[in-house]
């Protein structure tokens, strides 16, 4: 059963949960069952749900095995106390209810939820999966949505973090809102340009909640990110390459960027050196590991 199926993630991982196994069924939880019978070309049983109001077809429950937790509001919005709250409860709240109507129906499914960088501090400094987290909002956001995916695993069926970067594609994220800028030749870093960025291709991390369903020795937070952050000035101007159009213009002042964004344009400004030391153990290979790559494939979806 997956949350947040129709998603940029969600389009990327039906079409790879089905080639491996062409028997498997996929449950999809949404707002709107009705408008969705398939993803990706993939058939699909879609169910109601709403985490705000506390509502779950168990129906949805019927048969499965994991719970595949990808549902969250965007994080690049002004950070009101209304916003903020719907953050925080469309990650940790969609997770309390679905533990809670298993255990009402007595089954115990392994959780694969997403996660993200930004439960480790801001800095240059080199961030695995040992690292404390950070403070903040976004920190204390991702902490508490690992809380709730580790309580509703303790259940009996274990869980995983995926503590995911900038997730490259062209039909999403934030890529997707950059393009239109730097094919006009207006691409510019942000701030400094120095913070570090640790991204991943959307292929990639596809690849690693599926292959996380046939994992069930993996357990707890794992880094999903490319092998090698970059620095910000490096995205943009690799960007640029990419698209054969010029790199010169000033960085984007912070200030600009908080007027837009108000608080949470440190979120966006926030410099995250992450290394998938986990993965690198388990022998995970990355498809897209260098930047030009993940961005020349990136571009063409």
């Amino acid at each position: 059963m997956i949350t947040g199926a129709t998603g940029l993630v969600g389009n990327a991982l039906a079409p790879l949960l089905a080639a491996a196994d062409p028997s498997r069924r996929i449950h999809v939880l949404t707002r709107k069952p009705e408008k969705v019978q398939e993803i990706a070309g993939i058939s699909v049983q879609a169910f109601g749900w709403s985490p705000s109001e506390g509502q779950l077809d168990r129906r949805a429950l019927e048969g499965i095995t994991h719970v595949i937790h990808l549902a969250g509001e965007p994080v690049a919005q002004r950070w009101t106390a209304a916003n903020k709250q719907r953050i925080r409860d469309s990650r940790t709240g969609g997770l309390q209810i679905l533990r809670a109507a298993c255990t009402a129906e007595g089954i115990a499914p392994k959780v694969i939820s997403a996660s993200a960088v930004g439960i480790y501090a801001p800095g240059p400094e080199l961030r695995t999966e040992d690292a404390d987290p950070g403070h903040g909002f976004l920190a204390d956001v991702v902490a508490d949505w690992e809380a709730a995916t580790a309580e509703f695993g303790a259940m009996g069926g274990g869980h995983i973090s995926f503590r995911i970067g900038l997730v490259l594609s062209a039909r999403g994220g934030v890529l997707q809102k950059l393009l239109p800028i730097y094919r006009l030749g207006l691409g510019a870093p942000l701030a400094s340009g120095r913070q570090f960025q640790s991204w991943i291709h959307v292929s990639d991390l596809a690849r690693l909640f599926a292959t996380a369903v046939d994992r069930q020795d993996w357990e707890g937070p794992f880094n999903a990110v490319a092998p090698k952050a970059v620095s910000q000035r490096i995205f943009s101007e690799t960007l640029a390459k990419v698209l054969q159009r010029p790199h010169f213009l000033p960085p984007v002042p912070g200030l600009a960027l908080r007027l837009v964004y108000g608080d949470a344009a440190a979120a966006l400004l926030a410099s995250h050196n992450v290394s998938p030391d986990r993965l690198k153990s388990e022998g995970f290979e990355f498809e897209f590991a260098h930047l030009e790559a993940a961005l020349q494939d990136a571009i063409q979806q």
